[in-house]
């Protein structure tokens, strides 16, 4: 992830260059790469601040409840792909197999990793 500077380095440095200091000179003086000063005059261009951006994180959909629940136990025999294309198909809901995963781990849900070979011997 990037790193966010402060509101206050962001105008000083972008008051020295209407100053009169060259974006090189600031890039050097002040230790910034120059497409972060190019960002940061467009910002201003725009939004007439240059603060920074609030970030906003995705979160997952949830997939939790009784409903949730219920179609897990009617699909606990199905692969987990089976049971991504089965759940978009009821619900028209897509979601990607890992978001899939993680519900089932939060459910505290195993299932099995590998088909295993019965090895004994038939004799």
């Amino acid at each position: 992830m990037s790193k966010v500077y402060s509101t206050d380095l962001r105008e000083c440095v972008l008051a020295a260059i209407e100053g009169g200091l060259s974006k090189m000179a600031a890039h050097r003086t002040f230790g910034l790469s120059r497409s972060t000063i190019d960002h940061w005059i467009t910002l201003r261009e725009q939004t007439g601040s240059v603060a920074p951006r609030a970030v906003r994180r995705r979160r997952g959909r949830q997939l939790q409840g009784a409903a949730f629940e219920a179609f897990v136990e009617r699909q606990a025999h199905a692969t987990l792909d089976e049971m991504v294309q089965a759940w978009q198909q009821e619900t028209g809901v897509g979601l990607s197999t890992m978001s899939f995963s993680r519900a089932l781990r939060a459910l505290k849900w195993t299932r099995k990793k590998r088909v295993g070979l019965d090895l004994r011997s038939s004799d």
